[in-house]
């Protein structure tokens, strides 16, 4: 007797994933388990639904839809032609998924670099420079405000690093371009 997925309703073929009280399809499978990346035996079906309709709700790309012509690294994404930004999932690095988020350049309405402990961002470029000089960066993000949203985060470390490692001049490195790229899309802003 052919099974069918709890959540779709569709046939199973020869793979079914199993929750604590359902069977699931492939395609309902990946969507739950972020592509692929968690497991769902411990998960109620009711969780799962719950996440299914939360990750099936189709991205939101505007009138003219979102083309990438700029990137920095797996923060953000630029549509120069359509003037947009996307700050991505970015589960790499902060453990967690979301989806992508599409907003106009005119949204953003400013940012700023923040650490853990706290330092201004000329204090951050002298550690990055001083491979000698070791302190324990907590976090490094950068905060951005957007119009109608609030406070999103770029998260470039989330986890304590020295301030003489390679990981942390690199994170260090990315952030600039983050912010240099934050500065180009600011002054856009201004002169249209």
């Amino acid at each position: 007797m052919a099974k069918t997925c709890d959540i779709c309703g569709e046939k199973i073929g020869l793979k079914a994933f199993r929750c604590q009280d359902g069977v699931l399809c492939k395609d309902c499978y990946k969507l739950v388990s972020n592509n692929f990346t968690s497991t769902i035996t411990t998960k109620t079906l009711l969780e799962l639904k719950e996440r299914y309709i939360q990750n099936a709700a189709p991205l939101e790309l505007g009138q003219d839809g979102f083309l990438t012509t700029r990137k920095v690294g797996t923060f953000l994404l630029l549509d120069e032609t359509h003037r947009k930004f996307c700050l991505p999932s970015n589960r790499g690095i902060t453990g967690q998924y979301t989806q992508p988020e599409i907003f106009p350049y005119e949204a953003l309405q400013g940012y700023k670099l923040a650490s853990v402990p706290q330092m201004s961002p000329e204090q951050l470029a002298v550690l990055a420079e001083d491979k000698k000089k070791s302190v324990v960066i907590k976090s490094l993000s950068i905060q951005l405000r957007i119009a109608n949203v609030g406070v999103k985060e770029l998260v470039v470390i989330p986890t304590p690093v020295r301030s003489s490692s390679f990981a942390f001049r690199r994170a260090y490195r990315t952030a600039q371009e983050l912010m240099n790229e934050l500065e180009h899309l600011c002054v856009s802003i201004k002169e249209q």
